[in-house]
């Protein structure tokens, strides 16, 4: 739902995993999904990683990527221990929308 409110197409969000493979994404968003993936997998994001996002975001977002990232992997992972149950609203708007591979 998160990824359709910011105009995601169901095949932007199915290729997440291989971002390569989508042809709407830039490099911009190729970037952001690598460093997505690097820090929900591994908590760690390398120098070389991360002077392509120096390159390319000032400080600032750079900062505030960081935290949306962290703060989405902390609510997955509170999501994923209580195994919540999406409500009424939420399963409407979704439907049959891709889940999003990253972090599998």
């Amino acid at each position: 739902m998160l990824g359709q409110s910011v105009g995601l197409t169901n095949e932007e969000m199915a290729s997440m995993a291989e971002p390569e493979t989508c042809a709407s994404f830039d490099d911009t968003d190729r970037l952001v999904l690598r460093y997505a993936e690097v820090l929900t997998r591994e908590n760690r994001v390398d120098d070389t990683l991360y002077a392509a996002l120096e390159k390319r975001f000032p400080q600032i977002e750079l900062l505030e990527l960081s935290f949306t990232v962290g703060l989405s992997n902390l609510v997955n992972r509170v999501h994923a221990t209580f195994r919540t149950d999406l409500d009424d609203s939420t399963r409407a708007k979704v439907g049959d929308a891709p889940m999003c591979p990253i972090g599998r």
